[in-house]
């Protein structure tokens, strides 16, 4: 659907999976969150472009996860710059640029570090420096990663991504994905972890001239409404929009969030 690929990309000794859908001309990338660590977007082309097929209608779309050779202490910033460079690979001079949850901590490097990239930026269910709250839920993820199984850790992201309404509905599909499913490579979730526990954006965000679409959710139990508060003070001119009804998984409300996204791009 809407000419949805899976790709590697090669770049410099390193490696990145990639995925790329849209019947548009103008190039959103979109950089996702820490589900990455788990598993990176390769072979996910269909399953994204179903997801996000209000933004595929009008954009062409590029799904960025990080590269396949993550070493300890690497950063959001790292990470930034690996987004870049996938970027100049794909000739892609400038774009949208849409990053959730850890991709919004990375969307931020990106712009300060790289502004020249970013036509419009929107960020969602982000912060610039994890809140207490986060700290304690991404923690508590990194140490199930380590130590846990898989299907504890599954539910557990279930439990605070969602509403509880949807957790309920969800619950037992999440229980079955655990118990059959594995983690790509444990390091790589440990790594990331680390990286948005590390993440503090707060100086440089004051810098930056593209003033950003702020997107969160009301019942988000891992950001936090407060974050996003404070995301937005940080960043002269932005827009902030918090969607009623739904969690940290923003695809709860995928038609408000996918309308909000396209009318701010327009």
């Amino acid at each position: 659907m809407y000419s949805a690929k899976n790709a590697t990309l090669s770049m410099n000794g390193k490696t990145m999976d990639y995925v790329t859908f849209g019947k548009g001309k103008d190039p959103l990338v979109i950089i996702p969150g820490l589900g990455d660590g788990l598993q990176t977007v390769k072979g996910k082309a269909q399953l994204f472009s179903l997801s996000y097929r209000l933004l595929a209608k009008r954009y062409k779309i590029y799904v960025f996860s990080r590269i396949n050779e993550l070493r300890q202490g690497y950063t959001t910033r790292d990470m930034a710059a690996d987004v870049a460079e996938a970027m100049e690979a794909l000739n892609l001079d400038t774009a949208f640029v849409m990053g959730i949850s850890q991709g919004g901590m990375i969307a931020q490097w990106l712009v300060a570090d790289f502004p020249e990239k970013v036509q419009k930026l929107i960020l969602a269910v982000t912060t610039a420096k994890p809140s207490q709250l986060a700290r304690e839920r991404i923690e508590h993820w990194q140490k199930l990663s380590q130590s846990g199984t898989f299907r504890d850790l599954m539910l557990d992201i279930a439990k605070h991504s969602y509403t509880q309404k949807s957790y309920q509905k969800w619950r037992l599909l999440y229980n079955i994905m655990g118990r059959l499913g594995r983690m790509k490579d444990e390091k790589r979730i440990d790594i990331q972890s680390q990286s948005c526990l590390e993440h503090n954006s707060l100086e440089v965000l004051k810098e930056i001239h593209c003033p950003p679409l702020i997107l969160g959710s009301l019942e988000d139990d891992v950001i936090g409404v407060n974050d996003y508060k404070e995301l937005a003070k940080a960043i002269s001119g932005c827009q902030l929009l918090i969607l009623k009804h739904s969690g940290h998984a923003l695809y709860e409300k995928n038609k408000a969030f996918q309308e909000a996204v396209c009318e701010f791009l327009n």
